[in-house]
């Protein structure tokens, strides 16, 4: 994956490695480059010294947060990557998209192959990831949800239209506080030095959880036990119909 991404131009950023085989795979697009990073060099510096990807914006701990409240049980474990996975500036992804994603998509499957459970749920985060799997045909069901960009943001309140009730009920459920404690045992998970996470979670306590991130919280919210229900009465059928085979 280095070696492509250095190919590509770009500078390859991983994400935090799993504890073990997850129960689901949440994709996303490719990773930016800014701002937590001022130059390829200083992008290098930073991972050599624990940083990774999914780590850095409070969208990108609402994610975390609703992918361990919401889709995963106790039990279960979960992990975000990127199809591609070099990091660009944000006004170059759009390049020649599909071309990288052709060059990364063998890893892609790889990675997924690698870290999962058999049963795995995938989840493509966002239009142009499903549109992509969709093309090629990507071997394993998956649910599409909403990206969590600000750049989204519209979608994220046309997505509650009919569901006011519900979301007035759902945002007095959520804080900040919620979001900030997961946040901290997330980069302690993913082995972030202590330097590190003190400055992350000073940064994202000067942020506020708006109405905005609170419907796209209802989103990921909704979208996600949406999923954990299909998942659950999948299983039960195929249990079911092993119980019926002859002998049984």
């Amino acid at each position: 994956m280095r070696v492509q991404a250095e190919a590509d131009g770009d500078v390859f950023l991983p994400s935090p490695a799993p504890d073990g085989p997850v129960d689901y795979v949440l994709i996303c697009m490719e990773p930016s480059l800014g701002p937590w990073a001022k130059s390829p060099v200083d992008a290098q510096s930073k991972i050599k010294a624990g940083f990774r990807n999914f780590l850095s914006s409070l969208e990108d701990f609402i994610v975390h947060f609703c992918a361990r409240r919401y889709l995963c049980d106790a039990e279960e474990r979960y992990h975000i990557t990127d199809l591609a996975k070099g990091a660009m500036l944000v006004e170059h992804a759009g390049r020649a998209r599909v071309e990288r994603y052709d060059r990364w998509y063998a890893f892609l499957q790889e990675e997924v192959a690698l870290i999962s459970r058999p049963a795995v749920g995938i989840v493509a985060v966002g239009n142009v990831v499903a549109e992509y799997l969709e093309r090629r045909a990507f071997a394993r069901s998956f649910t599409r949800v909403i990206h969590y960009s600000s750049q989204a943001a519209a979608a994220r309140k046309a997505a509650i239209v009919g569901h006011k009730l519900e979301f007035a009920a759902f945002r007095n459920t959520v804080s900040l506080r919620d979001v900030l404690r997961h946040a901290e045992a997330t980069l302690v998970r993913a082995g972030a030095p202590s330097e590190y996470r003190a400055a992350a979670l000073s940064k994202l306590a000067d942020n506020n959880l708006s109405d905005s991130r609170r419907q796209l919280m209802f989103n990921y919210k909704t979208a996600f036990e949406s999923i954990k229900l299909r998942r659950a009465e999948s299983q039960e059928t195929v249990a079911n119909e092993a119980m019926e085979l002859p002998g049984r």
